[in-house]
């Protein structure tokens, strides 16, 4: 009887260390597999992708006075908008001189009263759009030229009839 016990004995240690060991077994592979759906769920690191990204720089942006934005971080230069309303009419402008320092930035916004006009700066090679009586376009840019540039319309010969004005950058 001592042969059929001891088997008996060693079939349970057995089934025991059989059970143990898939029970263990598989609370690893869950755990691993949990891990893993984790680990493909979760976004690359830039030194896992190997794509580096410069972090946003700070921008501070102070408001001044009505025709003054300043930035500052390199960004954008500091400096002031001058902004002018000119009126185009048959072979002439409502203002005759624009009077801005170098490095601002103008903005001259543009309304024909009558006929079909538009306003270009020579030496910055910028201007409006052609527009009909009544309607208006703008041009922006950066005055980084010293001296006396014309202003003028382009259309037909409205240049050459005394359709100009000067655009002086001290």
């Amino acid at each position: 009887m001592k042969n059929k016990n001891t088997n008996q004995g060693s079939s349970v240690v057995i089934i025991l260390v059989i059970l143990t060991f898939l029970i263990v077994g598989g609370t690893l592979y869950y755990k691993g597999a949990k891990n893993e759906k984790e680990a493909l769920e979760a976004p690359l690191s830039p030194e896992e992708t190997g794509i580096m990204t410069p972090p946003p720089p700070e921008v501070i942006v102070e408001v001044g006075a009505e025709d003054e934005m300043i930035v500052q971080d390199g960004m954008m230069e500091v400096a002031p908008l001058k902004e002018f309303a000119v009126e185009g009419k048959n072979f002439e402008f409502s203002t005759k001189e624009i009077r801005v320092k170098k490095g601002d930035f103008v903005r001259i916004n543009f309304t024909s009263t009558n006929g079909m006009h538009d306003l270009r700066v020579s030496g910055y090679d910028v201007g409006t759009a052609v527009v009909n009586t009544g309607e208006s376009s703008s041009v922006d840019f950066k005055a980084d030229k010293a001296g006396t540039f014309e202003f003028y319309c382009s259309v037909g010969t409205h240049r050459q009839m005394g359709m100009v004005g000067k655009l002086i950058v001290e």
